[in-house]
């Protein structure tokens, strides 16, 4: 099962996909520029419960190493 989720931070759109292999949550990040759907990052993550745990511990990554900690 997949689950995804959209951020809009400091007027910049993204999306974040998670999905469970049985064992691990693998994360993706996906910024949307003009347009086009680019994938930032992916995060391997095996402590989250369900898949919005997942997408809230890979925004909570992505967010605190990539835009410096900010929130809109």
């Amino acid at each position: 099962m997949e689950h995804m989720l959209r951020v809009v931070e400091n007027g910049q759109a993204f999306t974040l996909e998670a999905e469970y292999d049985g064992t691990f949550w693998f994360v993706k990040i996906y910024a949307h520029d003009n347009g086009e759907k680019r994938r930032r990052f992916t995060y391997k993550i095996n402590h989250p419960k369900d898949e919005e745990a997942a997408c809230q511990r890979g925004w909570e990554l992505f967010k605190e190493r990539h835009l410096n900690g900010t929130s809109s």
